[in-house]
Parts: structure tokens; C-alpha cells; sequence
């Protein structure tokens, strides 16, 4: 009796359930061919788009060709603007298909070629649109013309079903007083207002919550892009004329993310927080940054957040906060920041407080390997254990420098990180000898998947790369500058033969050659399979570019 059971003899609601674990993608490459029934089954489902940054083209033109007979069934797109191969793929999809459908839509590092009127014409026109997402790299150039058509856009959008909103991309938020209206049930917020200090600040928000007259719950960011080295951080703020009768009192706000990276003080704080009366959960993250000695006091001062809590938001349950300060000024006194803070030890359960001082000068550090002295350098590092679980992180990188002193720092720091993967680093320290054949690092290296070292006018020599592929044996990935195209050649002739695992390489020079190599992807496969057989590469993954400054190659 035959007792197997054939996929054709799943009923179409197993199939609706496994088609809710996929992705469109996945869907069409694995079901899209097979029989009428399960075509059938297609045109019924609601899909969901999601490209990575690993895609390729070629996995994007198939879906394209199969959204233009299912678009209409899009519900959700989570897509990377740049893949692998090609960039400007949202302005690709939305020009070609439309999506009237869609209830969520994330954006995820807009290229600042990629053009967006089809975009923003479409997303006017959705009125299924519940989460609209984009998040940018802080540090990536936007085209301004169309961050503020896409803002304007999605916070004056007119679906009532429009819940949720995250905008993280540098924008001032200067004119969102002009806006004649605003989502009307839109409950959660998330925005980066980013400026210099004389155009953003805390009270940049009060704006926001004059015309957000339904938000539930809101997270800002304030970055400050420019801190002249002339502003005098001894003298208070300069606060603008608000009047205190006319504040935008936001009574259905409960929950307030408040994460700030520029100058602040605790006055504007309090005018938030006046704001938000039915408060009840307030979280506050301040990054390194100079602040001025007043506010120092305040910010660290747990009575002062006491009496500001319990009058502005009686009803708060959770408070949690980060505070970072660079200061040059006098010593904090520790245990009596760390007592002001015991109200909030006895009010909130399972409330902890840890504080710790870091001291910057290099001449610790420098006197302290003169001296040979290893017990400083272990107490670094128990410093850090406080801030940071070491055994935990698998990604580290090292602020480079143009001498080597404090190679013995980074030896402790790598020893307490086990599970260390990801390694960013000077190629200075790469090559002495004391690091890279330290004994007691030689079992971290091997266990480094990925591995990048540059440094402007600093190279790794060609001799040192065959000692590299015997240290760092398990590398999945590498980035370098050696100095000239002969030395890149040769260079990446040696990653290619020896080291097995590696997917994805990219070596820059400095000096171009009058000879020159074609790194064709045959070459590449050629190499591969010369050294570790016919199976080691998949010949349709192979992608190769060179622009005269480096060679980047991807092998899957």
C-alpha cells in the first residue's frame, strides 16, 4: 500500500500557511512553475517583498517579471535601494508596478541618485498604508529635494489607516508648521531631526507635538551634524521665548523615547516632559558629547530628575536613561551621583544603576606599556567588562593610529572577546611582529571570519600576505590597500588559492601599472577550482569590479 505523500496532495489551506512563511521571491522561484493548481493558488495569496543588500540583479528582473501579473497582491516591501549589483531598485519597482495594496512599506538606505516622484506618487495614493519605514545611514548624503517631498508626503498623509511612521534620515523639520494637517491616526512616531545647534534642538519637538494631536507613542533622535569648537560650553544655553501658556499639551503620548547626541540641557527637558502628562514610560539616552557644567550637574543629579518627574509625569512606571559626557572639567563624585539616584532603586523593581569613569589620556596608556605594567592594561579592560559583556561582541574595530605603542591594548581587548569574528584594524598593528605573532592571539585570529585594514598612505606589503592567509585561515571576507595594481594582483592570486571559506574580497592601490590583468570572472572561477576542486564556487554568483582603485570581487 503506497502511503507517501506527494506535494500535489496538500490541500490548498496547508499551502495558503506555507506560503505565509515566505517571501515572493522564494515563492515564485520554488512554486511558479510547477502546475495550474498551485498558479491558481498564487493569484489568491497576499505577498511580501523582501530584497536584501545580497540579492542580485538577476533575482530581482525574475520577481519583476512576476509582479507584473501580481503587484495588486503586494501587501508588505522591506527593500535595500542597493543590492550587490545594481543600485536604485525601489525607483526600479515603482516604476514598473504599482502597488495599490500595500499596507507596509520599509525603504532601507536610499541612494541619493535613485529617484523618487513614482514613489512619492504612489505612496500618496495608498490608502491601505498602515507602517511607513525609511532608515538611512546618519552619515549618507539624502537628496534634500526629495526628503522633504517623501516627509510632507507620509505626516500629511490622508489614509485613516496610516499608523505608524519612522522617518531616520538628517532632516531639520523646519517647516512642519506649515503643514495643513496631519495623518489623523497616526499613533506611533519615530523621526531623526538632525542640524547644527542653532536650527535644531530639544525644542524642536514641541513643534511636532502641536500638530500630532494622536500620538501614543514617540521616539526622536536630535543629532547635532556641527559643533563649532568656539562655542563657550561655561555659559547656559541660550533658550528660545516659549510661552508657557500655550504649550502643546499632548495627553495621549505614553510612552517617550528620547535619544540626543548634540548639546542639551535639563530645562528642555522638563518642557518636553510638560507635554506629556499621562506619561508612563520614559527612556533617555544621551551620547558622548561636551556639555556644558551646569547641565553636567543636572543630568547626573538624581534629585533634580526626582522633582522634575514627579511633577511634570506623576504616572510614569518605567525610567530608564544612558548618559555619556566627555568632560575635561573636575572629577565627578561618584557615590554621590550614585546615592541621589536611590529613589528610583526603591520605586521601580528591578531597577539597577551601574557608573563608571573613563579616563582619555593617551599618556595612560603610553606609560603603561613603557612600563610594561600589565595589571592597568587588565584593568581597561575589566572598565569595559562594566559598560559591555565582552564575551558577547563579535565585531570590534580600532580607531587607527600612526604609531604602533599601544598594540598591547588591543592584545588585552581581543583576549576577553572569545566569540570576536569581526576585525577592524590598523595595518600598522597587522604587521608587527609583537601582534601578529603574539601566542596568545593566534587562536582568535583563526577564528576571524572577517578581517579590514586600511589606513590612508599605510600598506600592507606584498610579503606579509602569505603570513595573513596562515594566521586568519577562517576569513569569509577582507578588505585591504596594498600599494600598487602588480602588488593587488599578486595579492589576490594568494586569497584566492588559500583561503577555502572566503565569499567576498576587495583590495585597493594606490599605484596604478602599465600592465594590466582582466580579473575575469573565468579567472576567478579558474583559480578557485584549481585550488579546491570543482564545487568550491557557483560560477552564476561570481561578480567582479574594478574602478581604478581597487578590485572587488564577490564569490557567492
Amino acid at each position: 500500500m503506497d502511503t507517501h505523500t506527494h506535494l500535489e496532495d496538500l490541500s490548498n489551506e496547508i499551502f495558503f500557511e506555507i506560503f505565509d512563511y515566505l517571501h515572493a521571491l522564494d515563492i515564485f522561484t520554488a512554486f511558479a512553475s510547477l502546475n495550474k493548481r498551485i498558479l491558481s493558488i498564487l493569484k489568491s495569496i497576499s505577498l511580501h517583498v523582501i530584497i536584501l543588500n545580497s540579492h542580485y540583479d538577476r533575482e530581482i528582473q525574475f520577481l519583476s517579471s512576476h509582479l507584473t501579473f501580481h503587484a495588486h497582491q503586494v501587501v508588505s516591501l522591506y527593500i535595500y535601494d542597493t543590492i550587490r549589483d545594481r543600485s536604485s531598485i525601489i525607483s526600479l519597482l515603482f516604476n514598473r508596478h504599482h502597488f495599490i495594496n500595500l499596507q507596509s512599506c520599509k525603504f532601507i538606505s536610499i541612494n541619493s541618485s535613485t529617484e523618487l516622484d513614482n514613489v512619492i506618487k504612489q505612496v500618496k495614493s495608498l490608502n491601505r498604508l498602515v507602517t511607513f519605514v525609511i532608515t538611512q545611514p546618519i552619515y549618507q548624503n539624502n537628496n534634500k529635494k526629495y526628503i522633504c517631498d517623501i516627509t510632507r508626503t507620509i505626516l500629511m498623509h490622508k489614509s485613516s489607516s496610516l499608523r505608524s511612521v519612522m522617518l531616520r534620515y538628517n532632516y531639520d523639520y523646519l517647516d512642519i508648521s506649515t503643514y495643513t494637517s496631519i495623518a489623523s491616526n497616526l499613533i506611533s512616531l519615530d523621526l531623526l531631526m538632525s542640524g547644527t545647534l542653532n536650527i535644531v534642538s530639544l525644542y524642536s519637538i514641541l513643534p511636532i507635538l502641536r500638530v500630532c494631536h494622536r500620538i501614543r507613542y514617540l521616539h526622536v533622535i536630535i543629532n547635532h551634524q556641527i559643533i563649532p569648537e568656539y562655542v563657550n560650553l561655561n555659559v547656559s544655553i541660550r533658550h528660545p521665548f516659549i510661552n508657557e501658556n500655550n504649550l502643546p499639551i499632548s495627553p495621549q503620548v505614553t510612552t517617550f523615547d528620547l535619544s540626543t547626541f548634540g548639546i542639551c540641557d535639563f530645562r528642555s527637558i522638563a518642557y518636553i516632559l510638560r507635554c506629556m502628562p499621562n506619561l508612563i514610560r520614559f527612556k533617555f539616552l544621551h551620547g558622548t558629547q561636551r556639555v556644558p557644567l551646569p547641565v553636567v550637574d543636572n543630568l547626573v543629579n538624581g534629585y533634580a530628575w526626582q522633582q522634575m518627574l514627579e511633577t511634570y509625569v506623576p504616572f510614569l512606571s518605567k525610567f530608564d536613561f544612558f548618559i555619556s559626557i566627555l568632560k575635561k572639567y573636575r572629577k565627578l563624585d561618584l557615590d554621590m551621583v550614585v546615592n541621589s539616584f536611590q529613589h528610583f532603586v526603591e520605586k521601580y523593581p528591578k531597577w539597577q544603576m551601574i557608573i563608571d569613569r573613563w579616563v582619555l589620556a593617551s599618556n595612560m596608556f603610553l606609560n603603561s606599556v613603557q612600563s610594561n605594567d600589565n595589571d592597568d592594561l587588565q584593568q581597561c579592560v575589566t572598565y569595559l567588562s562594566h559598560v559591555v559583556h565582552l564575551p558577547n561582541v563579535n565585531q570590534i574595530g580600532f580607531q587607527s593610529y600612526a604609531d604602533t605603542s599601544r598594540w598591547k591594548d588591543i592584545q588585552f581587548i581581543l583576549q576577553a572577546c572569545p566569540n570576536l569574528i569581526n576585525l577592524t584594524i590598523s595595518p600598522l598593528y597587522l604587521v608587527l611582529s609583537e601582534f601578529i605573532d603574539n601566542q596568545f592571539l593566534i587562536s582568535i585570529f583563526k577564528k576571524i571570519k572577517f578581517l579590514k585594514a586600511i589606513l590612508e598612505n599605510r600598506y600592507v606589503p606584498l610579503n606579509f600576505v602569505s603570513k595573513l592567509v596562515q594566521r586568519f585561515p577562517s576569513l569569509t571576507g577582507i578588505e585591504l590597500e596594498v600599494f600598487s595594481f602588480n602588488d593587488c594582483v599578486s595579492t589576490i592570486d594568494i586569497l584566492l588559492s588559500h583561503l577555502k571559506n572566503l565569499s567576498y574580497l576587495k583590495i585597493y592601490y594606490k599605484q596604478v601599472s602599465l600592465l594590466d590583468h582582466p580579473f575575469s570572472r573565468n579567472y576567478i572561477i579558474d583559480k578557485r577550482r584549481e585550488a579546491f576542486g570543482f564545487n568550491i564556487i557557483d560560477e552564476h554568483k561570481v561578480i567582479v569590479k574594478r574602478n581604478g582603485e581597487s578590485v572587488e570581487i564577490r564569490l557567492s
